[in-house]
């Protein structure tokens, strides 16, 4: 049985988000340095420095044709009036697709080409959202609940977090008189 690599299964705890045995990755909102519009409303939050959110993953070797998996519970907040977010990313092999199933809360997935044109899926329990190729993609919580989805992607894709810390996205999600609107980035940098 040495060629073959063993099945296994897992445990997810749909109210919570948690993989049973999966690694865990904690991002407070002093791991989100620069990611913000307002410097002023970050520093000011900087100070009780809550988990934006948590990633838990089930990876495999990073080679061509398996697959890992995770979820992330991102915790409802603004900085300013900037929804809490995940850093972002494009892939390290941009070629590679990746899916997103929402599982609990409400929010979206902010998407954009290397060139900065942007889309805005929104998601709520029950969305899957298909990132394909050469796409950066975002969440966002817009609501007052833990957003909780899981993720699958090729074990060989990677993350290339580099450009998004350096770039930016071209769109934030904001809230104005109690609405969700996507609107231009004063400081996307093509």
């Amino acid at each position: 049985m040495g060629l073959y690599k063993e099945p296994f299964g897992v445990k997810l705890d749909f109210e919570s988000g948690v993989i049973e045995n999966a690694k865990k990755l904690v991002r407070k909102l002093s791991d989100m340095k620069g990611y913000y519009v307002d410097v002023e409303a970050y520093e000011a939050l900087l100070k009780e420095n809550p988990v934006v959110y948590e990633v838990y993953a089930i990876e495999q070797e990073e080679k061509d044709g398996d697959l890992n998996f995770a979820t992330t519970v991102l915790h409802p907040g603004k900085v300013g009036n900037e929804f809490f977010m995940t850093k972002g990313h494009y892939h390290a092999k941009a070629d590679r697709a990746e899916v997103y199933f929402a599982l609990k809360g409400k929010g979206g997935m902010l998407l954009q080409t290397p060139e900065g044109e942007a889309r805005w899926v929104p998601m709520e329990p029950g969305t899957i959202v298909y990132v394909p190729p050469y796409w950066a993609h975002r969440t966002v919580n817009t609501g007052h609940e833990p957003f909780i989805f899981l993720a699958l992607y090729p074990a060989d894709a990677g993350h290339d977090y580099g450009t998004i810390k350096e770039k930016g996205f071209s769109k934030i999600v904001v809230e104005k008189d109690g609405e969700v609107v996507i609107e231009d980035n004063p400081r996307w940098a093509e």
